[in-house]
């Protein structure tokens, strides 16, 4: 069950495709949703904006003031988005926990900076849903990345467009590996939710011995659950990958996040780049 969302507000243009994401996963358990907005000192968002480090002097007064005008801006608008949303959906904006009938919301802000006020948050939702920075917003470029490692919770990244529905059908990018493992246990309450789940297994050589095993698994938890198998013929997984999304007409992707470290591997390097980079839907990863 998904009973609390935390969802990220940055006060730029990605956050009305984050809400109303988040909207979609909320409405089908009546979840609460969690707006939580960072004000990021100006020298610390200065380390994190490029080229920072060679002014000097009056340039570096400057763009102080800069940083601390746009995380004035950001936070402003941050709420502002958040007003606007529950006014248009009606939302009740409380945070007393209880059972409702409806979708709930409330506005949280916080000094800080880097991703631990993030991390920290995350570990008390169920479910993130946050969109990749589209612009520098004075926190760490790599935050997703280091929210899906460190905080031990499933993060959803919305697509460019809003989801009309997130339950019809549901896509599982499978490899015989902890990670996807992991990632369709996180996604259960929604695996449950969905009228149709393919599981999907890229194929060269050897085909996998256990996608019709996670399938069965799947069953007996009460999924319709099926698997196929697609060959990648030298082809791009993370491209393969979105484009059989396509064709099966997926409402969501469930991937499984990899990663050594951030020195040694990004997560958001190779399949998973490229999935999140080509794919019309939104993509739920877990670590």
């Amino acid at each position: 069950m998904i009973q609390t969302i935390l969802v990220p507000a940055g006060g730029s243009d990605t956050d009305f495709v984050v809400f109303e994401t988040a909207l979609a996963v909320a409405l089908l358990f009546r979840a609460h949703l969690e707006f939580f907005h960072v004000r990021v000192d100006a020298a610390e968002a200065l380390i994190c904006s490029p080229h920072a480090t060679f002014a000097r002097g009056q340039g570096l007064r400057n763009a102080l003031d800069y940083q601390k005008q746009e995380s004035q801006a950001r936070s402003q608008a941050g709420k502002q988005h958040f007003q606007d949303f529950c006014r248009r959906h009606g939302l009740k904006v409380t945070d007393t926990p209880g059972w409702s009938l409806s979708v709930s919301a409330n506005w949280r802000e916080e000094p800080g900076h880097e991703e631990k006020p993030f991390v920290t948050q995350a570990r008390a939702h169920d479910l993130v849903v946050m969109a990749r920075a589209s612009r520098p917003n004075g926190l760490p470029p790599d935050l997703l990345q280091q929210l899906l490692f460190g905080s031990g919770r499933p993060i959803l990244i919305p697509a460019a467009e809003t989801p009309a529905d997130l339950s019809r059908t549901i896509m599982i990018c499978w490899k015989d590996a902890a990670e996807p493992t992991r990632a369709i246990t996180a996604a259960m309450p929604l695996l449950v939710k969905a009228k149709r789940v393919i599981i999907t297994n890229v194929e060269d050589d050897r085909p996998s011995a256990n996608t019709a095993a996670v399938a069965h698994y799947l069953r007996w938890h009460g999924i319709r659950a099926e698997a196929q198998a697609v060959k990648a013929a030298g082809r791009p997984i993370g491209t393969l990958l979105s484009s059989v999304a396509k064709d099966c007409a997926a409402d969501l992707l469930v991937m499984g996040a990899y990663g050594r470290s951030p020195f040694q591997e990004s997560v958001f390097g190779g399949c998973t780049q490229s999935v999140l980079q080509h794919a019309d839907v939104p993509v739920f990863l877990f670590h």
